[in-house]
């Protein structure tokens, strides 16, 4: 069970971000010629204890839209969603999302808003 998918299908069972995003949340990079808005993620640190089946890695969640207000209010959905996030995530039980802080960006070559965050998702591994 691997956590970078059960991460994507938890976000996608939240209605507030569903409703804005549809599908489009991608693992690692968003595709050629993306709609938007879109949400693309990947894990940026592995870490993990050498005696506890716990681990700790780093996910960043890049909000990209031609809105600044819809990027924030989607990185917020997401800050909601998995700040203190306690409990079974597709059947990894999550001890603890800790949210690690975020940036706001714009990229004046594609006119989008980015806006990245970052999370520490503390869980058991089986």
């Amino acid at each position: 069970m691997a956590i970078e998918t059960k991460l994507r299908d938890y976000l996608l069972s939240i209605k507030e971000i569903q409703s804005v995003v549809g599908n489009r949340i991608h693992p690692g990079w968003l595709p050629e010629k993306p709609t938007y808005p879109a949400i693309a993620y990947l894990q940026i640190s592995g870490v993990a204890h050498h005696n506890i089946p716990i681990a700790y890695p780093r996910f960043q969640f890049s909000v990209f839209s031609t809105k600044y207000s819809e990027a924030k209010e989607l990185a917020e959905e997401i800050r909601s969603a998995l700040q203190r996030y306690k409990g079974s995530m597709g059947g990894v039980r999550v001890l603890q999302g800790v949210w690690e802080g975020s940036r706001d960006m714009y990229e004046s070559d594609t006119k989008l808003y980015h806006i990245a965050t970052d999370f520490k998702i503390i869980y058991r591994e089986e």
